[in-house]
Formats: C-alpha cells, structure tokens, sequence
C-alpha cells in the first residue's frame, strides 16, 4: 500500500516522482492561473485530488497540475527549487526547514491528528499505558518528526522519562512485521496500516494525537516566501479551494471510498474500514506554537520559532 499517514523520510515507500518545473503563477488563458501542487497520494490528501476533479479550484481560476511526491524529504527542496509551486508537507518538516533557514510558508491546513494515528502493540504486550513506554523501543517513520514529538509528550504526560524511549525508523509498510517479530515494543500506525494492525489482531494502546497533544495539526500546504510575496491573489484563491473541499470531504466516507482507491493502491475495503481522518483547511496557530515549542525542548530544533511570522492567513 502506499504511505497513508503524514511525515517524510527516506523510510516512506516510493509514491511518485515530480514532474515538469512548476509554472510559478504563470496565467493562462482567460486569465487562469496554472500551478504544480506537489501531494503525497495518501488518505488525508483526497482535499486536493478532490478540488481539482470536482472543479473547485477551476472555479477559483486556478489551473492545477497535482505531482505525487515521495515524501516531505523531498517535497520541500523541490518545493525551494522551484518544481512546485505549492507543495504538501507534515508541520514538523517545515517548522524544521524555516528553522534551518529555508524560506516557507504556510498557507493552508489540511489533516488534524485523530483517532487515524495511534501507538499500537501486541495483543499480549505487558504495556497498559503510554507510561510502559518508557525503555520501550518504538517505531516511527522519522527521527525527528511529529511522531517523536507526540510520543514524548504523552510519556512525560503518563509520568514517564521521555529520554529513555528507544525510537526506531522504520517505513509504516515495515512496522507490523518488525513488531511481530518483536524487534520493537509498540509502532506508530497511521491510516490504512491501523486497520491491517487491527486486523492481524494488535491493539492500540494510545492515540497518538491524545491527552497533551490533543487535536494537534499534523500537515498541510506550504509554499516559498517569494511565491507567497508575488502572488498573494493566487494564495488567496487556493485557500479558498481548499477549504471548500474539506467541507465536502469531511465526515465523507462514501466520497473517500469513491476518490481514495483511484490516486493510491489501498483498495475500497480497506478505505471502508479505516479510521476517518479529521481535516481543517484553516492553519492552528495556538496548536502549532505548541508544536514549533514541544520540538524546541525535545531538541530537533536549537531556538524559538514563532509560527505565527510563517503563517498566511486572510
């Protein structure tokens, strides 16, 4: 199956590669904007197949060419070098770059973590709480990412010492099997891979996105700071598409069982089966404040980043 959850690494499976450079704002005929939108073909990103196929964007002239990429690792200094002009990317990865440097924007929300994200175990595994996972040995598709972040707050909320959980990257698809095998205590599934977790009869021991991270935004839409500068129009007109289609995708089943099996290989049961995912189109600052903070004290990033200067909003 190809990756369902959000984040990249060079652990994520081969999803696609980018196409021509991005046309930057070029207008087109009748004054349509033409735009490459770099997406990982998962679950969570039905919003931007969605608003291109049903016309929504078209009905904000904009003409949009969507590119799979393999990952955040690669989406954003694709995204810098100009292949796309507006690309899909997990917050940690972009609070990560801007802080390295790079210079990104936000414009838009799309996935919120939910039930479709948890820390799951064996069925037999002594672990009851968040807290067994201290000593533990728990895989995560990325170092340093949403999923280190989120588990370290959840132990340090249980009363555990987050420094001594043992983090192990691993690819999503190679989780279950490293799990079965006992080579780690407890893995990060995110939709579909729950689904088959539950299936072959783990358990999940805690959401992910719980307790103190609850409701935490998890990706979406990130542009370059001089593309945001020079077609502020264009920006406007892409939020505005977006959230339209997270109105029609949210709580919409039947719409992801329709779309989803069509840009990814998760097949129909599987999508029918499937936590639902949670979206808002709208960018939380408050949630990503704590988020650009949780990563500072974790020490994925070396200072202070105040989303709030990196975030475009009406």
């Amino acid at each position: 199956m190809v990756l369902a959850g959000c984040g990249g690494s060079d652990g994520d499976p081969d999803a696609g590669s980018p196409g021509d450079p991005a046309g930057a704002g070029t207008g087109g005929p009748d004054g349509v904007e033409e735009l490459t939108v770099g997406y990982f073909p998962l679950v969570h990103t039905v919003t931007a197949v969605h608003a291109e196929e049903a016309g929504i964007f078209a009905d904000e002239g904009l003409d949009i060419t969507l590119e799979q990429t393999a990952g955040g690792a690669q989406a954003i200094p694709s995204l810098v070098a100009g292949e796309y002009d507006i690309t899909y990317g997990n917050f940690a990865s972009i609070i990560l770059a801007v802080e390295q440097g790079l210079p990104l924007r936000i414009i838009a929300g799309n996935d919120v973590g939910a039930a479709d994200h948890a820390i799951m175990v064996r069925e037999d595994s002594t672990f009851q709480s968040a807290a067994d996972l201290e000593g533990g040995r728990v895989a995560v598709n990325n170092l340093e990412n949403i999923g280190t972040v989120a588990v370290n707050a959840l132990v340090t909320d249980a009363g555990g010492d987050p420094d001594a959980v043992e983090f192990v990257e691993l690819a999503y698809p190679d989780m279950q099997a490293a799990l079965d095998r006992g080579d780690v205590d407890a893995i990060w599934q995110v939709e579909p891979f729950q689904a088959g977790a539950l299936e072959a009869g783990h358990r999940v021991l805690v959401e992910l996105f719980s307790g103190p991270v609850a409701d935490m935004p998890v990706a979406g839409w990130v542009t370059t700071e001089q593309f945001a500068d020079e077609n502020p129009e264009v920006i406007q007109a892409f939020r505005r598409a977006l959230a339209a289609a997270v109105d029609e995708v949210q709580d919409n089943r039947e719409l992801l069982v329709e779309k989803v099996p069509t840009y990814t290989e998760v097949p129909v049961e599987v999508v029918e089966a499937v936590a639902m995912p949670v979206w808002d189109a709208e960018p939380n600052v408050e949630q990503l404040q704590k988020l650009a903070d949780l990563m500072e004290s974790d020490g994925i990033t070396s200072g202070p980043t105040d989303v709030a200067q990196i975030i475009i909003s009406d």
